[in-house]
């Protein structure tokens, strides 16, 4: 749309008059004055629009990781089993898998639970303690508010022995009185937040996977080192800043998280054209814009929302093989911003390829998209090659939710008794309805509708990783 010069705070006018200020283009010179005034504020819109697209994408992630902190250590309301909320500075656990009845997490895995903390270190180091763990996977992720995974603790990284490590905030000096037994991590931000997988092989084994979940523990390093007299309390973090009706809520919760995430010298530059539209690591002073560049903020957000959900769909992100699309990205987005709030949104959490890979089909081996009007089959040579575990689920395209089935089996992996051929192949058959043909121990249930799996390969071998080995495609029987 055209904006009107009665829009601009300044006098458009006066601008143009005074030639110390702006130039006119030679191809404008001979226009009307309307014209120009005209021009020039859409040239201003624009300038407007085009940092809040940059603005949103680079700082979208920053908001979404704050929003995270805060949600996830809020535990004022009663929480389900398979919640992993717990308060500030302490873990919350998931403590059963879920099921298709259980819709607070989409796309949910059948393999492992959740364990989750958030650390605000800006009132004192923490010191993650875990136990010895030989006979299954684990793995606690250590994200900073930029959604950077910048520590791996478990099976692949760290070994089986119990350990205990310091994780402290940016620029904190080692003191003397220190405990030598602590591996000390500095955090990239004050805030972290620990996301914790623990496998679990069924329902039975709940009891097994709750103790090990419990010996995961946080202690503030004062009460680690005897020097607090006695329990250290935390203090809660603020509330989300800005009205819930605010159009521009973005650019001020974006401007109070700045000022708590002081930015390194590398950004500081691509931050300092900001400033424009009125967002500074001062803040967000909405009182120096315009309408007309308060609508291009505006708008700008909304533009930067669609670009952010369209990386699900780049090639530049992805790769293609028989129907099924990986991702080696989830921990090396660099300095691609869309990618990066991408993972920090729908894929929030998601782990580097060293320590898991996820590929999704949502359409078979010929590229037509899976049904549960039909039967498909899954060829495997042998077992996937992992050092850990591997799972294939499936999901409702409409619901993301695991499917309802009469035998209550929603994924297949390593821990079910397949039938095997004696060379180690095995096929997996999936269908709406149960196989009548012997091969129950491998049939995989689809909803009647559209459908996706996810295939989940935990410390995957290099042959994954250089795809020299990929998940069979999906073949429709005819």
């Amino acid at each position: 749309m055209m904006i009107t010069p009665s829009l601009c705070k300044l006098s458009l006018a006066a601008l143009i008059a005074s030639s110390c200020l702006f130039s006119v283009s030679p191809s404008i010179a001979g226009t009307p004055q309307a014209t120009q005034a005209e021009q020039l504020q859409q040239a201003l819109y624009n300038e407007s629009y085009t940092l809040a697209v940059n603005a949103y994408l680079w700082g979208s992630t920053l908001v979404r990781m704050e929003q995270i902190a805060r949600q996830y250590s809020d535990v004022s309301e009663p929480q389900a089993a398979t919640s992993y909320r717990g308060p500030l500075n302490q873990f919350g656990h998931a403590r059963r898998l879920s099921t298709p009845a259980d819709t607070d997490m989409p796309t949910a895995n059948r393999d492992t639970l959740y364990s989750s903390a958030v650390l605000d270190l800006s009132q004192e180091p923490m010191v993650l303690s875990v136990p010895k763990l030989d006979q299954r996977y684990y793995v606690i992720n250590m994200f900073d508010m930029w959604h950077n995974l910048f520590q791996y603790v478990g099976t692949r990284e760290t070994g089986s022995l119990a350990k205990q490590f310091l994780i402290v905030p940016p620029g904190w000096e080692k003191k003397p009185t220190t405990p030598r037994d602590l591996s000390i991590i500095e955090a990239p931000t004050s805030k972290v937040w620990l996301w914790g997988r623990t496998q679990v092989f069924d329902e039975q084994d709940y009891p097994a996977a709750h103790q090990i979940q419990d010996q995961y523990t946080l202690t503030p390093l004062s009460e680690y080192a005897g020097e607090a007299s006695s329990k250290v309390t935390f203090s809660p973090l603020a509330p989300r800043p800005g009205k819930a009706d605010d159009p521009l809520r973005f650019f001020v919760e974006l401007g109070e998280y700045l000022m708590a995430n002081p930015l390194p010298e590398r950004q500081q530059a691509l931050a300092g054209q900001f400033s424009k539209i009125g967002l500074s690591q001062d803040g967000f002073d909405v009182s120096s814009l315009s309408e007309s560049s308060q609508e291009a903020l505006i708008a700008g957000i909304q533009d930067a929302q669609k670009i952010v959900m369209a990386q699900q769909a780049n090639p530049a992100n992805l790769e293609f093989k028989d129907g099924w699309v990986y991702t080696f990205a989830l921990d090396a987005f660099g300095d691609d911003n869309a990618m990066r709030s991408l993972i920090a949104h729908p894929y929030l959490g998601g782990q580097g390829p060293q320590e898991a890979i996820y590929p999704m089909a949502a359409m078979d081996v010929n590229g037509q998209a899976l049904s549960g009007e039909n039967s498909y089959v899954m060829n495997f040579d042998g077992e996937p090659p992992v050092d850990a575990f591997w799972s294939v689920t499936v999901y409702d395209a409409q619901t993301k939710m695991l499917v309802e089935n009469s035998i209550h089996r929603y994924s297949i992996s390593n821990l079910n008794q397949l039938n095997k051929n004696p060379d180690g192949s095995f096929q997996l058959q999936l269908s709406h309805k149960k196989p009548t043909d012997g091969q129950l121990a491998n049939w995989l249930p689809l909803p009647e509708g559209r459908f996706y799996v996810l295939a989940r390969l935990y410390i995957p071998s290099k042959q994954i990783l250089d795809m020299s080995w990929t998940v069979p495609g999906i073949s429709k029987l005819q």
